[in-house]
């Protein structure tokens, strides 16, 4: 099941399907991308990604699903795509979106933590793609936002190897961006610190930190905003001394 709540500028998708330690199937791509579409929709200003089993993430792709693709070349593509179409939606969300890792995050599960823009990590959490181990390859989109992530050494190492990565190490490379005891707290502080800041200033520099958008965009984007109205509540509130209302 993939819950979805929105919640005082916060939306929250939650995994939940205990049964198979959250592994997608075609079923769970595709709730989970209507759930990223309806996020966009919304007036979310943030969103976070978790997981409702404990000592789990997501598994990844559900194998008995991907045993099926063995002998069905027809059915290949269209998975693929299934896959993007929850994956790329939720990277190119305009809010930004905290994933909280606190259990095993491997192969597919790698890529939809990637495709968020901040990961925190709590003490259970172990990284691992094992494609090269099972015999298949990893979507070219989801390696290109890997070596992004860690380096195009560190993202070999993951993939030829197929390492198993603890929390200490997924932070020194750079997979995650904090590692926490209570990794969900964190990700809740986090995006209430962002639902704090002007959405429009989030949005474009999110824009521009994912490079979705040319430099002629970005600066367009750059004066657009030094007329707006949240500069001006963001310099009378520093004048003012208290916490601008956005």
């Amino acid at each position: 099941m993939i819950d979805l709540q929105v919640e005082a500028l916060v939306a929250r998708i939650t995994l939940s399907r205990p049964e198979v330690r959250n592994a997608l199937d075609s079923t769970a791509w595709r709730q989970l991308a209507a759930a990223i579409a309806a996020v966009g929709q919304s007036d979310a200003r943030a969103l976070v990604l978790a997981s409702g089993v404990e000592g789990s993430f997501c598994a990844g792709s559900n194998l008995e699903e991907i045993a099926q693709l063995v002998g069905s070349e027809e059915r290949r593509a269209p998975f693929r795509a299934m896959m993007r179409d929850a994956l790329d939606p939720l990277a190119r969300l305009p809010m930004p979106v905290v994933a909280v890792i606190d259990g095993d995050c491997f192969g597919a599960g790698v890529a939809l933590a990637l495709a968020c823009d901040i990961r925190v990590a709590g003490l259970r959490a172990r990284f691992c793609i094992p494609a090269a181990r099972l015999g298949v390859s990893y979507p070219p989109e989801d390696i290109a936002r890997l070596i992004d992530c860690i380096g195009q050494g560190q993202a070999g190492r993951m993939l030829y190897e197929g390492a198993l990565l603890d929390p200490a190490e997924a932070l020194r490379i750079g997979l995650v961006e904090r590692l926490s005891e209570d990794a969900a707290a964190e990700a809740e502080r986090i995006a209430r610190r962002i639902t704090d800041n002007a959405p429009a200033s989030v949005a474009q520099l999110k824009r521009i930190v994912t490079r979705a958008e040319s430099v002629d965009e970005g600066n367009a984007g750059f004066d657009r905003l030094m007329g707006s109205d949240a500069l001006r509540e963001g310099l009378r509130a520093f004048r003012e001394k208290r916490a601008p209302r956005f």
